[in-house]
Formats: structure tokens, sequence, C-alpha cells
């Protein structure tokens, strides 16, 4: 999977901007606030309909402008692709190879992109809501009716504590809130569990490479239900919703429900030690490429292709050892990497490599390697 080109009007810093990209390594150099990050931020769109900075669409519309246009083509092993959006003041459209898609799942799949920034190194040492964000993000794109069962569970979440912040609770409500959160959870904490088991294979594998065998990283689901592993849709449903109702008295007292996949976690442990806790600085960052890195093999192993890589100012956040380790183990995908050390370059392969000069809002000069 690669992106082939892309074209920006009015987005961020950039009044008309068109770009090929190279099947490979495409770095964006350039010193901060010239709009390196503007332009991967754009990429993410094409794949996820949003930015990864803001959730406010008109943020992005160019200053003095009205509005905004991002299209790209790409191409698959068995398809090529165009994906388009437009957003103006109080409106936004998407269309997938010129067809106007209703809902963001129809978009979720069509280009599949993994990015990493120094936010990520800090996944594991963050709180459990960056990455239950992790764990959400990675498995919409994999299976976009997951979005769907997520939108509808926060949705009946929402309209839960809105009812137990009320002063005369409706129980009656309450049950029907109950058997609705349940019955969307239930089918969520399924496709937790199995992507979770997946990724900490295959992250567990990762870790042994980045260490020299050295570690063992374990990662394992964290749920305020007991989950078992031949746990089926009916007998989750049942738990979660024995859960809630035991809770009710609680939840109506405090206002908010205690229970629920919103506030579940990821044990992750390297040589049997909770990383969080006991681990060093070095050992969290690294635990942590290893899980962004197993994304990209867990993707190509669901869908048949490798992904798009995002790598936006990673580079001065990693020692010289994780940048080579991290180079090492992608070489095949399309990289676009954003930096401001113009030492940067010389991590890469200038035969398959194009640097993109950007200053102000303007790509000033573009030095091609092979494609």
């Amino acid at each position: 999977m690669r992106l082939n080109n892309l074209q920006l009007v009015n987005f961020r810093n950039y009044n008309n901007l068109y770009l090929e990209f190279n099947k490979k390594v495409n770095l964006l150099l350039g010193k901060n606030g010239q709009g390196k990050t503007n332009i991967v931020e754009s990429i993410y769109m094409l794949s996820f309909g949003k930015s990864f900075r803001t959730s406010r669409d008109k943020e992005i519309i160019k200053f003095d402008t009205e509005n905004l246009y991002v299209g790209g083509s790409f191409s698959k092993e068995h398809t090529d692709g165009l994906i388009e959006i437009a957003i103006g003041k109080n409106k936004k459209g998407i269309k997938v190879n010129k067809i106007h898609i209703q809902k963001i799942h129809e978009l979720l799949g069509n280009l599949n992109v993994v990015i990493f920034s120094p936010e990520d190194l800090r996944l594991v040492k963050e709180g459990p809501k960056e990455r239950r964000s992790f764990i959400d993000k990675e498995i919409s794109q994999i299976m976009p009716k997951y979005y769907n069962y997520l939108t509808n569970y926060n949705k009946v979440l929402f309209q839960r504590n809105q009812l137990l912040k009320t002063n005369n609770v409706d129980e009656a409500l309450l049950d029907v809130y109950d058997e609705s959160l349940a019955r969307y959870g239930s089918y969520l904490y399924i496709l937790r569990r199995d992507f979770i088991k997946k990724i900490a294979d295959i992250s567990k594998n990762m870790h042994f490479k980045l260490t020299n065998s050295i570690e063992e990283l374990s990662i394992t689901y964290k749920s305020q239900i007991d989950i078992n592993d031949d746990d089926t849709i009916d007998s989750i449903y049942n738990k979660f919703l024995d859960k809630l109702v035991s809770s009710r008295k609680h939840d109506i007292d405090v206002r908010t429900t205690r229970y629920g996949l919103h506030k579940d976690d990821l044990n992750i442990y390297v040589n049997g030690l909770d990383v969080r806790l006991y681990g060093s600085q070095g050992q969290q960052r690294t635990a942590s490429i290893s899980l962004k890195l197993s994304e990209i093999e867990l993707i190509k192993n669901e869908v048949g292709e490798y992904p798009i890589l995002i790598l936006d100012d990673v580079f001065s956040e990693l020692d010289e050892t994780r940048q080579k380790l991290l180079i090492d183990n992608l070489s095949v995908v399309q990289m676009f990497i954003t930096t401001a050390e113009v030492s940067h370059i010389n991590i890469f392969n200038k035969s398959n490599t194009t640097i993109f000069r950007i200053e102000n809002g303007q790509v000033i000069n573009i030095e091609n390697g092979g494609n």
C-alpha cells in the first residue's frame, strides 16, 4: 500500500500544494513551524477523516479562507483509489473514488496509516485513556464495524451518565441503557480481547529483536469484568449487565458509570515486572516502540498489505541505537518522516529516499532518490 500523490488547498499554511511521493522514504525537512507536520496531518486525514491534532475541523482551514481540500491517490496490490475531503465552515464532504460516503466507517480501511509521534513514545508511561485510544483506533482500521459499535457504546454511555446526573433517576430507563451498554460492550470486548492477543504475540517478538533477546515483553487485557478466553458474546453480556446492576446504587450516588470498557487498560510487563512502575525510561520507550511497530505487522496480517507509516518528529526523541533499530525494522513500508535535523538525512539510504525541504508553507526544494 502506498500514497502516490497529495494535493492541498487552503490546508493550514498551504495555499495550493501538489506533491508526488517516493514509494519508500519521504523525508520532510525543515525548521519547526514551517509546515512539515501539516503535510502528514493531511495524510492521516485521508485515512481517518479527521486530524490527529485537533477535533475541530475549522482550525485546519487556512486563515482568512473559508474552505479546504485534501486529495490523494493511492495504490494497493490489486487496485488504485482516490480519497478527497472538502471542509467548509459548516459542512464536510468525503469522497472515495468519486463517490460520496455518508459514514466514517465507509472511509476506514481504504488507506491504512500508522502514525508514530513523540507522544506515542510515552504510550506505556501515560494513563489508560491513551492506551484505550491506541486500541480503538487500530481495531477500527482493521474492522470498521468496531467503530460503529464504539460510537453506539459511547452514545449510550453519555445518555446513561446524563440520566445519572438528574435528581430523580428513572430506573426503568436505566434498565434500557444498561441492556444497550452491555450489548454493545460485549461485542467490543470480544474484538478487543482478540486484537490484544494478536498484538501481544507480535510485540513480544518485536521486543526481542529490539533488545537483542534480553527482554521479554508481555501484554494482557486489563478489564473490570472477568473475561475468559472461552467466554461467548452472551456470557460477556451477562457479566457486564450484572456489573452494571450491582453498581447501580453507587452510580446513582456518584452520578457516573463505574464499570465498562471505557475504564479498561493494558497490563504491560518486561521480564515479569510492570514496566510502568519499575521500568526505566529507556525500557518504557522501547516497549512503546514494540507496540507501535506491532501495529504494522498486524495490519499486514489482517488486510494482506503493509500500511503507510508516518514518523512525526520521532528521531529527535531517540538515541542513535534506537533510530537504527527503528529504520532496520521498517524497510518494507512506505514512510513519511518529519524532522528539523539535517543530520537525520544520513540515517537513510539516499537511493530510495526523496527529501522535501519545507519553508513557510512551501516546498522549496525536492531531492529525488530512486522510486
